[in-house]
């Protein structure tokens, strides 16, 4: 009798481990490892890497390993990781087409087409820059047009000038969170591009084409406190306060009143 409680004992602890086991995968992904990648050396919850199962896998944090380098899909673009900061809840990415060297080569995307991405959010609270590019018929003597040597120039260019077209000189302008048209003093310049920068440009500094360059290849930060939102509270059924100054979330009222 003694021996056959002990088995029935047995077998409920069993089943009871299997059970926890599986509402740990269901809650959280908590049984998936975390990954690496270059220099990423911690890739878990939410993200995944796409070679990880799928069910460690959330869609809009699912990230790649190419030529050791982490990336991201963001909008039409695929960044470069960074930087991952759990404390933060926040990820700094960088546009693989900045380049190091002794010349401004061009972000291949602009940011501002992708900031309506549901899984993220720049972080308005910090110094966030935009920068227009443009090419002018001749010189220009502001200090706040910062002078630029482009890497991608060819006679075949459309985007900067060659010796064969009448703009022979690249600048620079920076400005708060976006910068538009009317922006420009000089009629005749051309937008070349404008994209984001990040938030590493030193407020009140007069700014050389190597800050620019710098600062793009430091890249921006990204916050994915909406994770938080939905794993913390909204599974409770809550309102989610968030705080992106301070990296900071807080469950607030039931949605329903009636709860």
């Amino acid at each position: 009798m003694m021996f056959r409680g002990a088995k029935l004992m047995a077998l409920v602890v069993l089943l009871h481990t299997f059970l926890l086991a599986i509402s740990a995968t269901v809650n959280g992904n908590q049984t998936c490892r975390s990954s690496s990648c270059g220099e990423i050396r911690n890739i878990s919850n939410p993200f995944r890497l796409k070679s990880d199962p799928s069910e460690c896998v959330y869609s809009n944090y699912e990230m790649v390993c190419e030529n050791n380098r982490t990336m991201i899909k963001l909008g039409d673009g695929k960044y470069y990781v960074a930087d991952i900061n759990y404390h933060h809840s926040t990820i700094r990415v960088v546009d693989p087409g900045v380049k190091k060297g002794n010349c401004l080569s061009t972000p291949l995307y602009s940011f501002l087409d992708d900031i309506s991405i549901t899984a993220y959010r720049i972080n308005w609270e910090k110094v966030i820059n935009t920068m227009v590019l443009m090419k002018c018929e001749g010189p220009i003597s502001d200090g706040n047009y910062i002078p630029i040597t482009p890497c991608n120039v060819s006679s075949s260019s459309s985007s900067y000038s060659s010796s064969s077209q009448p703009y022979n000189y690249v600048y620079a302008l920076v400005g708060g969170d976006s910068l538009f048209v009317n922006d420009l003093k000089y009629s005749y310049s051309t937008i070349i591009s404008r994209n984001f920068i990040t938030q590493f440009l030193k407020p009140g500094k007069v700014l050389s084409m190597s800050d620019l360059l710098e600062a793009l290849l430091l890249g921006f930060d990204l916050s994915f406190l909406r994770f938080r939102c939905k794993s913390e509270c909204k599974v409770k059924r809550r309102y989610c306060d968030v705080n992106y100054g301070e990296y900071t979330i807080q469950c607030g009222k039931p949605l329903n009143p009636l709860q």
